[in-house]
């Protein structure tokens, strides 16, 4: 017989920044890019699109910011229409263009940085993030004992890491953050840096691989995360990972 008491965390990346993360049945979104549409500006995926609208599912979408490949109006619209009653939150940058969309308005939060936004026993705070949005976020989701902590686009910032650390309370469970060193974000260098003083659990590189414009080779990174004696797990898109 199944346990219902039991914490469950199940985490799926969708690519780039963008994954879904399934904390007790609660089904959260974050930075969908699930079309092609940025091959008309000659940025074209490397792999299909790993999931299909109808199985997310989700209770919230959040968004970091509001860039193409983390707030895609051609993953956003059919995300709208397929999930009437879906919620969005995202910062005043991504609240601004998803009003243009005349999409609801009452299905939006706004969600600047120091925000919270509460789903049962699931906290999600708004993080400092240094990006060329100035609005951008990161996230720091906190369910029971246990945190995520999701990078979102990011440098490495004098004040990225204090603010973050003042969330931790625990050591972070995960970590998902980026190493593409490329359009402003940390390198794989900048990124060791921050695990190290972070010191999760696990951590998860992300925002590699779907571009050929804009990727790295991850291996670095993981190498050098292994030998500083952390764990890290480098995720294939599209297929489910559970953390006990």
């Amino acid at each position: 017989m199944e346990n219902n008491n039991e914490e469950t965390l199940k985490v799926t990346w969708l690519g780039q920044g963008g994954f879904l993360i399934e904390i007790n049945r609660i089904r959260i979104l974050i930075d969908p890019y699930l079309s092609d549409s940025l091959s008309a500006r000659g940025l074209k995926r490397l792999y299909p699109v790993p999931v299909k609208l109808e199985d997310l599912r989700p209770e919230v979408v959040f968004f970091t910011h509001d860039h193409a490949d983390h707030f895609d109006e051609q993953t956003v619209r059919p995300l709208a229409e397929l999930y009437p009653h879906c919620k969005m939150a995202g910062p005043a940058s991504v609240y601004e263009h998803y009003i243009r969309l005349s999409l609801k308005p009452d299905c939006f939060t706004v969600f600047n940085c120091g925000d919270i936004y509460g789903l049962g026993d699931i906290s999600v705070k708004a993080v400092p993030a240094y990006h060329t949005d100035p609005y951008s976020i990161g996230m720091v989701i906190s369910f029971g004992e246990r945190k995520i902590y999701l990078s979102g686009d990011t440098l490495l910032d004098d004040r990225l890491i204090p603010a973050v650390k003042q969330e931790t309370g625990l050591d972070f469970d995960l970590m998902m953050i980026c190493i593409n060193g490329k359009l402003g974000n940390m390198n794989a260098i900048d990124a060791l840096y921050v695990t190290s003083q972070l010191h999760p659990r696990i951590v998860i590189p992300m925002h590699y691989g779907l571009f050929a414009e804009n990727t790295t080779d991850p291996e670095p990174f993981v190498n050098a995360v292994s030998k500083a004696g952390l764990q890290c797990l480098t995720m294939v898109p599209g297929q489910p990972v559970e953390f006990k």
